[in-house]
């Protein structure tokens, strides 16, 4: 069963067409074709969508609790003085797609006089794509569609915790002078009381800093060999990790700490035939809001530029010629696909760039109905991959 299922994943769908070859009519089916009563199968052509995949941050600048006191006891001057968070855009991504197109859906007319001699096979997509005329087609990606990532309202962090190297208390005394009266006399009696107090910031500051030193002391120590024992490559490694984990947990008190939140957004466009150059505003951008729709005011548009690359113009006017002369049959169609170099621009500057195969760029053309064909096209351009003809159909043609 299992090599069952798996077989069948490759082949997709197929059809036995049980017909002359000669015999066969291919329609392109538009808004105002003539409907025939013959029986037969629909088979598109892909259409490309472009799909841009925009990554981007928000950043969280977190002020140390002993940031002021850096500077005078660590000389450090280049730490977060404020609470603050922004956003920024950190990669973009084009890639494609393909569906089929609904401009290009044609219909193979199967006519009841044609017997199931020299049966025609007919290999589709799961969306109707033609993938190959009596041939296998092995190794079909399916098509793979993109779901946007939603995004976490959460928090990324929270808020590192105070790590002290002693107590948060400390001591403290004071002198208790009591009044004793005797015959009298009055006497002062001075005693001490010894209690426990929360320690200020800078005493804590104080105790962070020099735990800072004592672990650079002790990291020194362990690259010279002080203690005259001979570590493992393991063990060196990870104590030396170890004291500079603790050495920066410590100095994040001081300097503070930057959180980044990743965002991920994807935006689809399908380009049409009759854009030789495009350049259209996709989402806005700004640090205070991230990526939002065009209509925002507040932001600043990027834009996504596509220009083709009219490879395929020679052919174009080459099929245009043929298609005004006069024709007998029609045969199965696929598409020459062109390129398109697509370009992502914020603020002029240029942010993604790539040159991919544009399904409805290029042109539509046909195959010729002859028996004992062979052919299989791309299933994401409808390209035509490979082709063979029998050889004593080549001679008959002669």
């Amino acid at each position: 069963m299992k090599r069952i299922f798996q077989f069948i994943s490759v082949l997709f769908i197929g059809f036995i067409v049980s017909s002359c070859s000669k015999q066969i009519q291919v329609t392109h089916v538009v808004s105002n074709t003539t409907a025939t009563q013959e029986k037969g199968i629909y088979y598109s052509l892909p259409k490309t969508v472009l799909t841009i995949e925009v990554n981007y941050n928000k950043v969280y600048k977190i002020k140390g609790p002993y940031a002021d006191l850096a500077n005078k006891y660590l000389g450090i001057t280049n730490v977060i003085n404020e609470n603050s968070n922004y956003f920024e855009l950190a990669d973009i991504q084009i890639n494609s797609y393909s569906i089929p197109d609904t401009d290009q859906y044609y219909f193979v007319e199967i006519p009841k006089s044609c017997g199931k001699k020299n049966a025609i096979r007919l290999n589709l997509t799961e969306l109707g794509v033609l993938t190959g005329i009596n041939e296998i087609t092995k190794n079909i990606k399916p098509v793979n569609l993109y779901m946007q990532i939603q995004e976490d309202d959460k928090e990324p962090f929270e808020m590192p915790e105070q790590r002290y190297v002693n107590l948060n208390l400390t001591t403290s005394f004071d002198t208790i002078i009591e009044k004793v009266i005797t015959d009298s006399v009055v006497l002062q009696k001075k005693s001490l009381k010894k209690v426990y107090v929360e320690k200020t910031a800078e005493q804590k500051a104080k105790e962070a800093a020099d735990y800072i030193m004592k672990i650079r002391e002790d990291r020194y120590n362990l690259l010279i060999g002080y203690s005259e024992v001979n570590y493992s490559k393991e063990s060196f490694e990870f104590m030396n990790d170890e004291l500079n984990k603790m050495e920066k947990e410590y100095l994040n008190l001081f300097t503070g700490i930057t959180v980044t939140k990743k965002y991920k957004k994807v935006f689809t466009y399908i380009p049409t035939n009759l854009e030789n150059n495009v350049s259209i505003p996709l989402f806005s951008f700004s640090e205070n809001e991230g990526v939002g729709d065009i209509s925002n005011n507040n932001k600043i548009n990027v834009f996504l530029n596509i220009e083709k690359t009219v490879n395929t113009q020679t052919l174009s006017d080459f099929n245009n010629i043929k298609l005004n002369s006069e024709k007998k049959e029609v045969g199965f169609v696929y598409r020459i696909p062109e390129y398109g170099k697509i370009s992502i621009l914020f603020k002029d500057k240029l942010k993604a760039e790539k040159s991919i195969l544009i399904s409805q760029f290029g042109i539509v053309s046909e195959l010729p109905l002859v028996e004992k064909m062979k052919a299989s096209f791309n299933p994401n351009t409808g390209s035509l991959k490979t082709i063979s003809v029998n050889k004593k159909e080549r001679n008959k043609n002669k």
